[in-house]
């Protein structure tokens, strides 16, 4: 990494995966390609909870891994390739800003559309 701020790139997965398994699944594979190929690091993940139940509990709904990066579109390229070997679900975003402007790319299942606007 050099010495400027790095970049953030939010991989939004619409998948109820908790921790340990959107670690295995994506997290861990992630690493060791942007590893692999020099591009930055996963600096954190979480999930998305939904409305709460009559139960009390709360539904996982989604996850998202931060990845930082000096090289966004090298980054997104290489996460475009890499997440449906993974089995990224329809839907997956990869979500980041462009000379300030907030951009995503979405996975429909079969491909990539990139750089659409966001709120």
């Amino acid at each position: 990494m050099s010495d400027s701020e790095p970049e953030l790139i939010y991989v939004f997965l619409p998948e109820a995966l908790g921790p340990m398994d959107r670690g295995d699944k994506y997290e861990d594979p992630i690493i060791d390609e942007l590893e692999r190929l020099g591009l930055g690091e996963v600096s954190g993940a979480g999930t998305s909870l939904g409305e709460e139940r009559p139960d009390g509990t709360r539904p996982i709904v989604a996850c998202g891994i931060d990845v930082e990066t000096d090289d966004v579109a090298a980054t997104r390229a290489a996460l475009r390739s890499l997440l449906p070997k993974l089995g990224c679900p329809s839907g997956t975003q990869l979500h980041y800003s462009i000379s300030g402007k907030a951009l995503q790319d979405e996975y429909d299942g079969a491909d990539w559309g990139l750089e659409t606007g966001r709120d």
